[in-house]
């Protein structure tokens, strides 16, 4: 679906791109605002994590006006369904941009429904939740991470408060926002990041090292 509608619409190929890893970037084309939410049920256990992401107005608007098939300036249901198809289904094999470890060792995700899209005040939303695949008790050390492995898109965590621990098990775990220092990243990794940059340029998940993360240290 996404090749056969970018052959005619510019801004889906940077959509498709935002969302498809494959085209290598050395720094962002697409900018986001985003929001974290860690749910916490009573029982101690991470329920679900949800995202919400706000995309800079020049993007936004080059979406709008290709998906605005009717030409009236707007999105209507049918057009955001049809963004919203997109973006799921390119989304899901890597997770979402969601990256979730406990005590170092990764743990699998899904998402339990469409990704919602909006528009407002002239700028692109999109809003959804993506579950532990297994049961996650809130123990050890828990880490949330929300990056684009090309590197193509920045999705920006404003400030500490947009990474935040809800629910009824919110204060079992305290909780803090990790922001890497990108020149520590660099001089800790040197070697390993020019060797994955060299062999496999496309198609590795380096941007980890480098994402702002929530970090849980659970007793």
């Amino acid at each position: 679906m996404i090749h056969s509608l970018t052959r005619h619409m510019p801004a889906l190929a940077a959509l498709a791109a935002l969302l498809i890893p494959g085209t290598a970037a050395a720094h962002p084309h697409i900018f986001a605002e985003a929001r974290l939410e860690v749910e916490t049920s009573a029982n101690g256990q991470i329920a679900e994590l949800r995202h919400v992401w706000r995309f800079d107005e020049v993007f936004s608007s080059s979406v709008m006006l290709d998906f605005d098939r009717n030409g009236n300036f707007e999105l209507d249901r049918e057009e955001l369904a049809s963004i919203s198809e997109v973006v799921t289904d390119s989304l899901k094999d890597f997770d979402y941009y969601t990256s979730l470890t406990v005590n170092g060792g990764d743990m699998d995700i899904e998402l339990p429904e469409a990704i919602k899209v909006a528009f407002q005040d002239g700028q692109l939303l999109m809003f959804f939740a993506v579950l532990p695949k297994q049961p996650l008790p809130m123990s050890g050390t828990i880490a949330i991470g929300v990056f684009d492995p090309t590197m193509y898109a920045a999705l920006d965590f404003m400030t500490d408060d947009d990474m935040v621990v809800t629910g009824a098990g919110a204060k079992k775990c305290a909780s803090q926002v990790v922001r890497p220092d990108p020149d520590e990243v660099i001089a800790q990794n040197q070697g390993s990041l020019t060797e994955a940059f060299f062999n496999e340029p496309t198609g590795n998940d380096l941007s980890k090292l480098f994402a702002t993360r929530l970090e849980l240290d659970c007793k």
